[in-house]
C-alpha cells in the first residue's frame, strides 16, 4: 500500500504544474470569452453565452487533453527511465497508475474551465434581456429551467470525453516513437472523423456532437449521438494498440 501511495504521489507531482497551468489559462480564457463574445449575438438565455464563448474549445479539446500530459510518458520511454522503474514496480502497474493520474488531469483540464465559465455566464456577466421567440435546444427543459445543473453535467461529460481522447494519446505515447504524432494524433483523428462522417451524411454521430451537442440541429440529436463517437474512438484506440504492439512489434520498454 505504501509503495502504491508513493507511486501515486510521485506521478502526480510530474504533471501537477502542467495541469494547473493549463486549467488556469483555459478557465480565464473561457470566462473572459463567455462574458464578452455573447454581446455580438441575440440570445434568449444566459447559458447561451457559455455556448458561444466556449465554442472554439470544442475543436481544440483533443490537444488540451493530450499535450500537457502525454509528453511525459514519451520522454520516460525515450530516456529509458522505464528500465529503472521495472525492477521496483511491475511495469503494468506503473502504467496503470500513470494512466489514472493522467485521466484525472485530463478531466480537470476540461471539466473545471467549462464549469467555471458556465457559472460566469449565469451569475457574473450582465443578464441577457429576454424576448419572445421560438426556442429549441437539446435537453431544453434542463437548459432553460436548471441551467447550472445542465452546465455542470455537460462539463463533466466533456471531461469524460477528454479522458477518452487522452487515452488515445497515451496509447500512442506507449508505443510511438514520434513526439509530433503522439501529441497531434488525437487531434488529427478528430478532424478526419468529423470530415468523413460529414461526407457520409452521418453528422449526428460525430465525436464533436457528443462533446458539443449544439454543433448540430437539436432535432438530429439522439442517444446514439452521445454514444457512437466515443464508442468508435474506443475501437480505434484498441486497434491502434493492437497494431503498434502486435503487428509492428513496438515495445513499451526497450533495452
Amino acid at each position: 500500500m505504501n509503495v502504491m501511495l508513493n507511486l501515486i504521489k510521485v506521478e502526480s507531482k510530474k504533471i501537477f504544474r502542467p495541469v494547473l497551468f493549463t486549467t488556469a489559462i483555459l478557465a480565464v480564457a473561457m470566462c473572459v470569452l463567455t462574458c464578452t463574445l455573447y454581446k455580438s449575438y441575440t440570445l434568449q438565455y444566459d447559458l447561451e453565452a457559455w455556448e458561444v464563448g466556449t465554442e472554439l474549445f470544442s475543436l481544440l479539446y483533443p490537444l488540451i487533453a493530450v499535450v500537457p500530459l502525454c509528453w511525459n510518458l514519451y520522454y520516460e520511454r525515450k530516456n529509458n527511465f522505464l528500465l529503472y522503474v521495472q525492477p521496483r514496480v511491475p511495469i503494468k502497474k506503473y502504467l496503470a497508475v500513470k494512466w489514472g493520474i493522467y485521466a484525472l488531469g485530463a478531466f480537470c483540464m476540461i471539466a473545471i474551465p467549462y464549469t467555471l465559465s458556465a457559472v460566469f455566464a449565469l451569475y457574473v456577466k450582465a443578464p441577457v434581456v429576454p424576448f419572445t421567440n421560438p426556442f429549441d435546444h437539446v435537453f431544453q427543459k434542463a437548459f432553460t429551467q436548471m441551467p447550472l445543473l445542465y452546465g455542470v453535467i455537460l462539463s463533466c461529460w466533456k471531461g469524460v470525453l477528454g479522458i477518452l481522447m487522452m487515452t488515445f494519446g497515451y496509447v500512442l505515447a506507449m508505443y510511438g516513437r514520434n513526439i509530433f504524432v503522439i501529441l497531434t494524433g488525437p487531434f488529427v483523428y478528430s478532424i478526419l472523423e468529423n470530415y468523413i462522417l460529414s461526407i457520409l451524411r452521418l453528422e449526428q454521430y460525430r465525436l464533436v456532437v457528443a462533446f458539443d451537442p449544439t454543433s448540430i440541429s437539436d432535432d438530429a440529436i439522439s442517444v446514439m449521438s452521445f454514444l457512437a463517437g466515443p464508442a468508435f474512438l474506443a475501437v480505434v484506440i484498441f486497434l491502434t494498440a493492437f497494431f503498434l504492439s502486435k503487428v509492428r512489434g513496438n515495445a513499451v520498454v526497450t533495452v
